[in-house]
């Protein structure tokens, strides 16, 4: 039978410690539902152990603090109020859980966005979200997301905006996507959401989200050449670094592969023998297999043969291959007198092959573009073998505009003239 007694500091301090594992409870007669275990290292914790109110509701365990740290007084105080809620059919350890994910910050939130949700994020996604966070959003990591409200949203919009308007819209659709996440990740025990309200919808009922152009820059036909010829320089340098640069360059205007589907390219993924390459990194995180032209199967060659990497485009950064080289592309815009992005190159390259009459369907996989709701895309399948004729047939126009001979391998000639040197 259990235990029963009125709970006095010195009673309490007589009790006992059990042998081996078990837990010795009393229990007190004065606050019905107040308990004490003792633990055979000596320790003893006050609880509450109590059945909430309504059918099939089990006993419920709510542990108060240490004794004798926590008085008897302080102990039935805890007891009475936990008791309280328990009549009311509610559970006070659901009501703390409640209370402390209601204070989670905005660095917790995304800490956890990113751990549920990361592997399903594109690299440059979630390198994109964390240069947001740690810039934008910095002063408002330790922020509780609760305290977060329109207000503050429009306020700090406005604020950005007069640095950049497109960094203010980027920075707003971060924060949506993890008030969006926190809807869904965090709940009351009776299954409500706490953060029903996303504050960043104050934006959109607002009309203030910035107006952003769609950016089309591309590298002119008449540019081409002096383009091209700037960086065949770098892929004739003494410079490793400067040769890995020109040619990923050559690679992604050939090619049309976006900036990290490029530099994800192994030495492993690269087929001689059927003339073709796979990237596994992709945007929709298809793999994407592509034939090789004359010309980048040349250049592939001498990538694997040059490569200190298990990357096609190595790099000096821990991953192990080629990242953002803003330095030298600032420097070709100088010697090129071509104003482009890496991006731009891929933009080219879709829009010389469109002037080409290519096959949409061709096009749409050559650059890994999803068929939208075109039904008829969904059914084609197109092999490497289909889209051989259209790569080559863009890589020699491409080459033919910047006066490049397709079938010399002139990078090769240039360091065997330089190594005889």
């Amino acid at each position: 039978m259990a235990e029963r007694f009125n709970f006095t500091k010195s009673r309490l301090e007589r009790l006992d410690c059990p042998e081996g594992k078990k837990l010795h409870y009393v229990y007190d007669e004065a606050v019905s539902g107040l308990a004490m275990y003792v633990t055979s290292a000596g320790t003893k914790k006050f609880l509450v152990y109590r059945k909430a109110k309504g059918k099939g509701n089990k006993p419920v365990k709510r542990g108060l603090g240490k004794f004798p740290a926590m008085s008897v007084d302080e102990a039935r105080a805890g007891a009475i109020d936990a008791i309280s809620q328990l009549n009311k059919g509610k559970n006070p350890n659901e009501s703390e859980r409640e209370a402390r994910r209601l204070k989670i910050t905005l660095d917790d939130v995304f800490k956890a966005y990113l751990a549920e949700r990361g592997n399903q994020l594109s690299e440059n996604t979630v390198s994109n979200y964390k240069g947001v966070v740690n810039k934008h959003l910095k002063d408002w990591k330790s922020k509780q997301l609760s305290s977060i409200n329109r207000d503050l949203v429009a306020k700090k919009h406005a604020k950005i905006s007069k640095e950049s308007q497109s960094a203010a819209n980027k920075t707003m659709r971060v924060l949506r996507a993890l008030f969006n996440y926190a809807n869904g990740a965090y709940e009351s025990s009776d299954g409500r959401s706490l953060f029903p309200d996303n504050p960043v919808q104050r934006l959109t009922h607002t009309r203030t989200w910035n107006r952003e152009e769609r950016r089309d820059n591309t590298i002119k036909r008449t540019q081409l050449e002096s383009w091209f010829k700037a960086v065949l320089k770098l892929s004739e340098s003494e410079d490793e670094f400067e040769r890995t640069v020109g040619d990923y360059l050559q690679f992604v205007l050939l090619t049309g592969l976006r900036r990290r589907e490029a530099t994800s390219l192994k030495v492993a993924d690269v087929d001689f023998k059927e003339r073709s390459f796979t990237i596994y990194l992709t945007k929709n995180h298809q793999p994407l297999s592509l034939p090789m032209s004359d010309y980048t199967l040349k250049l592939l060659k001498r990538r694997c043969d040059t490569t200190s990497t298990e990357y096609i485009f190595h790099g000096t950064g821990s991953s192990g291959r080629l990242n953002d080289p803003r330095r030298l592309i600032n420097t070709l815009r100088v010697s090129s007198e071509v104003d482009f992005t890496i991006h731009d190159l891929r933009r080219t390259f879709i829009t010389l092959a469109e002037s080409l009459d290519v096959s949409a369907y061709a096009l749409k996989r050559l650059v890994n573009h999803s068929p939208g709701g075109d039904v008829t895309a969904g059914y084609i399948r197109m092999d490497v073998e289909r889209l051989r004729k259209p790569t080559q047939d863009i890589n020699d126009y491409i080459l033919k505009l910047a006066k490049v001979k397709k079938s010399a391998d002139i990078v090769a000639v240039a360091r065997k003239q330089r190594q005889e040197r």
